[in-house]
């Protein structure tokens, strides 16, 4: 987990506001991606905003700082399945997206799986100052813009 540089912080506003990711009074989001493609039970999706890592164990305890990513064995980076679901749920009622992108997110949300994503233990990290629900300061690793993942998912059965 490395420092972010004025240079990239300023490169990421420029990116997230390409990307109608940023708000002049609130600044950007974190966790904002772009969908590069998908095909049968597959996703590619590109980061355009931080990703910091959850801040829960996979038992839903509260993470004790510095919060970081889950590692297998062989120190690959987890983005967990449960988070993509949590996330389509999210962009499914977010005022701000297009109808169709709502759409699609809702129809995400609500019938597909998704496994755990892994990214290579060369991932590039970086430190970020977020905070809990309590406004508590946290320091916490996340992914930088411009990072890719591949999600694969399946339908649920039943619906």
């Amino acid at each position: 987990m490395r420092r972010i540089t004025q240079q990239e912080a300023e490169q990421w506003v420029e990116l997230a506001r390409q990307h109608g990711f940023y708000d002049d009074q609130k600044g950007f989001r974190l966790g904002r991606y772009v969908v590069e493609g998908s095909e049968g039970g597959t996703i590619w999706i590109r980061f355009v905003t931080p990703v910091p890592a959850g801040r829960f164990t996979e038992g839903l305890d509260k993470k004790t700082p510095p919060i970081m990513f889950d590692r297998t064995a062989d120190g690959q980076i987890i983005l967990p399945g449960r988070r993509w679901q949590l996330t389509f749920e999210k962009l499914s009622a977010d005022a701000s997206a297009p109808d169709e992108v709502r759409a699609g997110a809702s129809t995400m949300a609500r019938l597909a799986q998704f496994a755990d994503a892994l990214l290579p233990a060369d991932t590039d990290t970086v430190g970020l100052n977020t905070y809990d629900d309590d406004g508590t300061p946290l320091s916490t690793e996340a992914l930088p813009p411009e990072t890719r993942a591949v999600l694969h998912y399946s339908i649920k059965s039943g619906r």
